[in-house]
């Protein structure tokens, strides 16, 4: 499926600004009701209620909250594995310094159509309770341009193809949103540069999530999903992931035959394909880590909480 304009904001959006704060919209200039969008770094926990838009004309220098509907997605981007930027660019660096897999936050933002009072340059906003890196830039502390063009304009309908002579279909933004989920992680610790890290490689982790998944339907396999972050660090240190369900537990378990996973590589989602299925309690969680050779070390604490966008 192609939806189109936007994957060529994806592509160059991937290709120069992965875990970095773009300083201008795509487009750079546009009509009030259009529809842009915004690369803001890679940053964690941003939802449409903990995330605010302004808009400042340079001819006032008054600002101008947006709507709430106006923040229409917030999508997550990965780059190809075999691209520069994922495999040997300094974008790497995001699994140790932030504890997770180096997305690039994207805001598909629709103008509101009062903005065509304001014509002329100006600039965008973003005020969020999301976290980033401590060695990363941060959307708050930014400013990105925006002109604002005469006329009116209407927002993006992604429209696409899926199969040869099909009829032209909207594209559906929430599908590349990410779904309600259970995440599970240890507490990040940053390590400052050239510092040991808190703590030492693993050969192997167990995970053990106990709990009744109330609303599930169907086979519990095709039903549930658990999904290993996707870090640069799970290639270079050979770490695989696999689990198993018995009746309500499930064990999860990462291997890395070179005894390099690191604690913050366990950062796994687990995720229902029903509406149906009640987040409200969270499962206990026991973990257990082991060396290269198979004995059984220490190893932080992994915790669970709901993420809804």
């Amino acid at each position: 499926m192609l939806y189109r304009g936007f994957f060529v904001f994806f592509s160059f959006s991937l290709l120069f600004l992965q875990g970095c704060v773009s300083l201008q919209s795509f487009s750079t200039a546009a009509r009030a009701g259009d529809t842009i969008t915004l690369a803001v770094g890679s940053a964690e926990g941003m939802t449409k209620g903990n995330t605010t838009l302004t808009y400042t004309p340079d001819s006032t220098g008054v600002p101008i909250q947006l709507p709430s509907g106006s923040l229409r997605a917030i999508v997550p981007l990965y780059p190809d594995k075999r691209t520069n930027a994922w495999s040997f660019s300094a974008a790497t660096s995001i699994d140790e310094f932030a504890g997770h897999g180096g997305w690039l936050t994207v805001l598909v933002v629709d103008l509101p159509p009062s903005l065509s009072e304001y014509v002329g340059s100006g600039i965008l906003n973003v005020e969020t309770l999301a976290t980033y890196s401590a060695f990363a830039s941060n959307v708050n502390d930014e400013n990105i341009t925006l002109e604002i063009l005469p006329g009116s304009g209407s927002p993006a309908t992604f429209n696409y193809k899926g199969f040869s002579g099909a009829t032209p279909t909207n594209g559906f933004l929430a599908d590349v949103e990410v779904l309600p989920h259970y995440l599970l992680k240890a507490d990040f610790v940053p390590v400052p540069l050239f510092s040991s890290p808190a703590w030492p490689a693993y050969g192997a982790i167990e995970i053990k999530v106990t709990g009744d998944i109330t609303g599930a339907e169907g086979n519990i396999y095709t039903a549930m999903r658990v999904m290993l972050d996707d870090m640069e660090d799970n290639i270079t240190s050979h770490t695989h992931m696999d689990w198993v369900r018995n009746g309500d537990t499930t064990t999860i378990y990462l291997v890395s035959p070179l005894g390099l996973v690191n604690y913050y590589q366990a950062r796994v989602s687990i995720l229902f394909n029903s509406p149906l299925v009640d987040y409200s309690s969270l499962p206990l969680i026991t973990a257990r880590y082991f060396d290269v050779n198979g004995l059984e070390v220490d190893g932080p604490e992994i915790k669970v909480k709901f993420v809804s966008n």
